[in-house]
């Protein structure tokens, strides 16, 4: 490790201002790594794992963050998959070697762990080539696999120019449904963004996403909706959640949560009224968002997570995410 290099333990208290200012020097990160999201998820779900937040600083400056925990004999990444789509090391200002070396030179010395699961690295991450090295240059082992898709599209600067860019036959069909959409009602797509108009709002979103589907409505345990008020509310705080429903005739048919980070916006969950499938309402409700986001200046659409054919046909392309397994 280099010298002039130190990793520290931290807290959330003790990385105040500096996890955010990190972030905005770094390239790739997303709404998941900020410290909103992040405390709030351990708030929550941190139950009886153990925090560990390692710093990697310069002469005392932060340039490299690994938001990490222990649960029994592994490390992991801080957050579960289940509701975070990206995990990833940050850094900034330091070569990518240096800081992988000082991060694994420290968790040499933890004695207490077996194997460092990674999750839900996205493709184009440093960690997925760096990890490696770093890894088997202490003597473990690394093992790769393919985790999931999350595909995503750059956005152009018009509407005109975005409905250009799709293949002719979904061009036909995405203009086919929004004039059946047009002939069955007033419809409006209206966004929140404000934290009060988010609090006051979500009781809807949880129950359209209920209504969608069997698997909805497991997935959202009163636990994750406790979480899923909580930072959405936190975020919009900062300026970075977004809550959109599709109206027809003032009634709300299909909704999705967004978060904005940088000139990024994940669209992070959804859900729709089963009585309006005919008018594919939750596409619309997609394709609505894409143009707000459009005019709101967002140049790159993220679907996060999943390979739902409407992804697709709404102009996505799939980027790759990895698990990273080290065993000692």
């Amino acid at each position: 490790m280099s010298s002039q290099l130190e990793v520290r333990s931290e807290t959330f208290e003790s990385l105040a201002g500096d996890w955010e200012r990190l972030l905005a020097e770094s390239t790739g990160a997303s709404v998941f790594a900020t410290p909103a999201w992040q405390h709030t998820w351990w708030q929550v779900f941190g139950g009886d794992a153990c925090l560990k937040l390692l710093s990697v600083r310069e002469r005392g400056a932060l340039k490299g963050l690994a938001a990490l925990m222990t649960r029994g004999n592994e490390v992991c990444f801080l957050g579960g998959s289940d509701l975070v789509d990206y995990h990833d090391f940050v850094h900034s200002g330091i070569d990518d070697r240096a800081f992988y070396r000082s991060v694994f030179d420290y968790l040499a010395a933890w004695p207490a762990w077996e194997s460092l699961r990674l999750t839900s690295l996205p493709d184009w991450s440093p960690a997925i080539e760096a990890v490696p090295e770093a890894a088997e240059a202490v003597g473990w082992r690394v093992e790769r696999c393919l985790e999931d898709v999350a595909p995503g599209m750059a956005l152009p600067g018009t509407w005109d120019e975005y409905l250009a860019g799709l293949s002719k036959k979904d061009r036909h069909e995405l203009r086919r449904k929004l004039r059946r959409l047009e002939r069955a009602g007033r419809s409006e797509h209206v966004c929140f963004s404000a934290p009060d108009e988010i609090a006051g709002n979500l009781d809807d979103f949880l129950r359209l996403h209920r209504m969608s589907g069997p698997e909805k409505a497991e997935f959202m345990t009163p636990e994750r909706e406790g979480f899923f008020r909580r930072v959405l509310v936190e975020l919009a705080r900062e300026g970075r959640s977004r809550l959109h429903f599709l109206e027809i005739d003032g009634v709300r048919v299909a909704t999705s949560v967004c978060f904005v980070y940088g000139a990024c916006k994940f669209v992070y969950n959804s859900g729709y009224d089963p009585e309006y499938r005919s008018l594919s309402v939750g596409v619309l409700n997609h394709a609505l968002c894409i143009r707000a986001s459009i005019e709101e200046g967002i140049r790159f659409f993220d679907f996060l997570r999943g390979d739902e054919s409407y992804k697709y046909h709404l102009g996505a392309h799939d980027r790759s995410l990895y698990n990273l397994i080290v065993t000692r």
